[in-house]
C-alpha cells in the first residue's frame, strides 16, 4: 500500500463562472474517499498513490471547463509526514 500526499490546483481558463467550476473539481475531489483539505489555493490530499493517480486522471478528462490549468505536486516518499503532521504546529 502505497500512500502518497498530494496538492491539486483546478485553474479554470475559459469559463463564464469559475468559482463554480472550481466548486465541481472540489466536489470530484470530495467523491473518491481521500483525506483532503481545501485551502484558497487549493486542495491537498492524501491516500493510496493509485486512488491519487485516478483522481489527477479524472480531472484532466472531465467537462468541467473548456480550458483549464492543472497543477498537481506530489509528496513521494517512504518516511514523509502526513498532511496533517505537516500543518498541526500552526493549529
Amino acid at each position: 500500500m502505497a500512500i502518497l500526499s498530494a496538492h491539486i490546483q483546478f485553474i479554470p481558463l475559459s469559463n463564464e463562472a469559475p468559482m463554480a467550476a472550481v466548486d465541481s473539481a472540489i466536489a470530484l475531489i470530495q467523491t473518491v474517499g481521500l483525506t483532503y483539505e481545501v485551502g484558497p489555493f487549493g486542495t491537498s490530499v492524501e491516500g493510496e498513490a493509485s486512488a491519487i493517480q485516478e483522481l489527477v486522471h479524472n480531472l484532466l478528462k472531465s467537462t468541467i471547463s473548456k480550458e483549464f490549468l492543472l497543477n498537481v505536486q506530489y509528496h513521494v516518499g517512504t518516511d514523509k509526514l502526513s498532511n496533517a503532521d505537516k500543518v498541526a504546529k500552526f493549529r
